[in-house]
C-alpha cells in the first residue's frame, strides 16, 4: 500500500512538472514533499529518494524553461525571443476654418483617440524574425471617420544574418520609398502624399559606411492612390481609366552614411499608370551639425518625373513636395537615424529623444495645376511644436509624453474660399 502511494506521488509530481506552463523551482516541490512527509504519506527514506531524483533532473534546468517551451521568465515578462510593444495616443485638435472652400466657415474642435497600436515580434532564430502590428485609428473623430476596427498595419518576415550582407523582407509595411523623419505630431507632407504601405517583397544589400541598397516589388498603384487622398489638392481632380491588376510596381532605394553626422538617401518608384507609368524620385539628408550638440536637420524632396494624364486634362502634372525640419533635443541620447514610416522606428524615436522642440517648413509644387484647372492646392505649410516625456524608461521601453503643435497651411485659390488655415494639436501618449 505504501509503495503504491509512493509510486502515485512520484507520477503526480512528474505530470505536474510536464504540464506546468510557468517556471517551476526545486525548492517549491521540496516544500510539497515536506508536507507529505509531515502528514505521514511518505517516509523519510522516500522523501530523500524523491528529493534526490528532483535534484538530478533539475526540473527543466533548475528554474529555466525546458528547451522549446514558450513560457514566462522569472520576472514575469515574455521570453527574450518574443517581445510585445504598443502605444495609445489621445489627441485634441482645433481648426480655425472648418471648411476651407467656404469663405464664411467657422472654427471647429475635436477630441479623439488618434491611434492604438500593438506590436509583437518573434525572433525564431538569429536570422529569422517575424513581426506584426495591429492598430485602430481616429477613434471618435468625425472628420476622419474612424470606425474603431482593428486592422493589420504591418506583418513581415525578415531574413537577415548579422554577418551576411544580403537580406530579405516579405510582407505588409511602409515600403522603403522615403524616410519621413518626423519630430512633430502631424505627418510631413511627403508622407501624406507618398507613403507606400503595401504587401511586397524586398531584397537588399548592406555594406560599409552604412550602405543599404534594396529592390522592392509590389502590386497595385498604392503611391498614386495615396497622393489623391493626401489633401494637398482639390478632390475634384480625379484619375481616368481603370486600375491595373498586375504585379508591376517596384522601388529602388539606397542610403549611405559617409560621415558620422550625415546620412544621405534616395529612391526611385515606378507604378503602372493609366496610360503611362507613374514614376517618382526622392532624395534626402539627415544632418547633425557637430558644432551644436542636440541640433538636427532633416530634409526630403519628392518629385514626379512621369505622370499619367488626369481626367479631363490634356497634359501631365508632375508635382513635387519639399519638407525640411530643424529640431533641438534638450536631453541628448546616442544618435539614431530613424524614419517615421514603421511602428518600431516611430516608437524608438520617442523613447530615444524624449525632450525636443522642432520647426518644419514644407512646400507643394503643383506644376500649374491650380491655375490651369481652376482648383485649390496647398502651397506652403509651417509647423512648430514641442514634446516632453514626463516618464521615460529606455531600458524597459516605457514612455509617457505630452506634445503640442501649431500648423499653418497656405493655399493657391481660384474661387471664393479661404487662402489659409490654422490648426492646433495637443497629444498625450504612452508607449510600452
Amino acid at each position: 500500500m505504501r509503495k503504491g502511494i509512493f509510486l502515485l506521488v512520484t507520477v503526480l509530481i512528474g505530470v505536474f512538472v510536464f504540464v506546468s506552463t510557468v517556471n517551476v523551482y526545486a525548492n517549491d516541490l521540496d516544500l510539497i514533499l515536506r508536507v507529505l512527509l509531515r502528514k505521514g504519506i511518505i517516509t523519510e527514506k522516500e522523501y530523500q529518494e524523491l528529493k534526490k531524483e528532483l535534484e538530478s533532473k533539475k526540473v527543466a534546468g533548475a528554474g529555466e524553461p525546458a528547451k522549446g517551451q514558450n513560457v514566462q521568465k522569472e520576472d514575469g515578462v515574455l521570453p527574450e525571443t518574443i517581445s510585445l510593444s504598443g502605444s495609445i495616443y489621445g489627441e485634441y485638435r482645433w481648426v480655425k476654418n472648418r471648411e476651407i472652400t467656404d469663405a464664411e466657415t467657422d472654427s471647429t474642435s475635436d477630441l479623439y483617440l488618434r491611434k492604438i497600436e500593438l506590436g509583437v515580434e518573434a525572433k525564431l532564430i538569429d536570422w529569422i524574425t517575424a513581426s506584426a502590428v495591429f492598430n485602430s485609428e481616429w477613434i471618435g473623430d468625425d472628420v476622419n471617420q474612424g470606425d474603431e476596427k482593428v486592422a493589420v498595419d504591418e506583418a513581415t518576415v525578415t531574413l537577415q544574418e548579422e554577418a551576411f550582407p544580403f537580406y530579405l523582407v516579405a510582407g505588409k509595411r511602409t515600403q522603403p520609398f522615403g524616410v519621413f523623419e518626423n519630430h512633430l505630431i502631424t505627418d510631413p507632407m511627403t508622407q501624406d502624399a507618398y507613403e507606400t504601405k503595401r504587401v511586397g517583397i524586398t531584397a537588399g544589400y548592406t555594406g560599409p559606411l552604412g550602405l543599404d541598397v534594396s529592390v522592392t516589388v509590389y502590386k497595385g498603384e498604392e503611391q498614386m492612390d495615396h497622393l489623391f487622398e493626401s489633401g494637398l489638392f482639390s478632390d475634384t481632380v480625379s484619375r481616368a481609366g481603370e486600375a491595373t491588376d498586375d504585379l508591376g510596381s517596384y522601388i529602388v532605394s539606397v542610403s549611405v552614411e559617409p560621415l558620422d553626422s550625415v546620412v544621405l538617401f534616395g529612391g526611385y518608384l515606378s507604378e503602372p499608370g493609366r496610360g503611362t507609368r507613374n514614376q517618382t524620385v526622392n532624395a534626402g539628408v539627415s544632418f547633425l551639425p557637430p558644432f551644436i550638440d542636440g541640433l538636427r536637420f532633416d530634409a526630403e524632396y519628392m518629385k514626379a518625373i512621369d505622370r499619367e494624364k488626369y481626367s479631363g486634362t490634356d497634359r501631365q502634372y508632375k508635382e513635387g513636395v519639399f519638407s525640411a525640419t530643424i529640431a533641438y533635443e534638450f536631453v541628448l541620447r546616442q544618435r539614431n537615424v530613424i524614419g517615421g514610416g514603421l511602428f518600431s522606428e516611430r516608437r524608438a524615436h520617442l523613447i530615444n529623444e524624449p525632450l525636443e522642440v522642432a520647426l518644419r517648413y514644407e512646400h507643394f509644387d503643383d506644376d500649374g495645376m491650380s491655375e490651369e484647372l481652376g482648383v485649390w492646392t496647398v502651397r506652403d505649410r509651417y509647423s512648430a511644436g514641442a514634446r516632453y516625456s514626463f516618464y521615460n524608461d529606455e531600458e524597459r521601453g516605457f514612455n509617457a509624453f505630452v506634445a503640442g503643435e501649431y500648423r499653418r497651411t497656405e493655399y493657391r485659390t481660384q474661387a471664393d474660399m479661404k487662402d489659409g488655415n490654422d490648426e492646433v494639436y495637443l497629444r498625450i501618449g504612452v508607449d510600452f
